[in-house]
């Protein structure tokens, strides 16, 4: 009766969530930061980031700032310097990151805004691109406070940059090597 109970709560909550409205945009990073929770069992960021791209008409103001809730250590996003960025609204009207959902967006390009889906392994509707090399050792540094473990440079690159995507040229250099625009990536969720 327990486990009935237990997926009958999970089953509630996926439907309401998925019954939300999301509200999705690539957003700038501006500053990620822990904030005290109401809830013990959620640590609680308080994000700002400026409106790069916007994919809702109801996303008028060019900063926003929303609070995202996770069980474990930072927000993973929190990583990139760009990325799509999934909201709903919760009770109150506030927006709210739903947990996992986002993309990271990795380059513009001729005013059009690349990034991937980690989840994606086929690259069949990726973009090759050439020449193009990001130094990671900013990321990094953020990515060893998400994975506040004594996790190997080579592990947070593979977590973070995955090989079907970038290939690694140096210490803290990635090459590119397959993109998806920022409008095949949303479209795609």
């Amino acid at each position: 009766m327990k486990k009935l109970f237990i997926v009958v709560l999970i089953f509630i909550i996926q439907l309401s969530y998925s019954q939300s409205k999301i509200y999705a945009f690539v957003g700038k990073k501006i500053s990620v930061e822990r904030v005290k929770s109401e809830n013990n069992f959620y640590l609680k960021y308080k994000n700002v980031y400026k409106v790069e791209q916007s994919f809702d008409k109801e996303i008028k103001s060019d900063t926003l700032v929303f609070n995202s809730y996770t069980h474990m250590n930072q927000i993973q996003y929190s990583v990139y310097d760009y990325a799509i960025i999934y909201l709903v609204k919760n009770d109150i009207g506030e927006l709210v990151h739903r947990r996992t959902y986002y993309k990271p967006i990795i380059l513009k390009k001729n005013g059009v805004w690349y990034g991937f889906d980690k989840s994606d392994n086929n690259s069949d509707q990726y973009e090759i691109v050439n020449n193009e090399h990001l130094n990671i050792r900013k990321n990094l540094v953020v990515g060893k406070t998400v994975f506040q473990e004594k996790i190997k440079k080579k592990w947070l690159i593979n977590a973070f940059y995955p090989k079907q995507f970038f290939s690694r040229i140096g210490k803290n250099k990635i090459e590119i090597k397959y993109l998806k625009s920022a409008e095949k990536l949303y479209q795609s969720n």
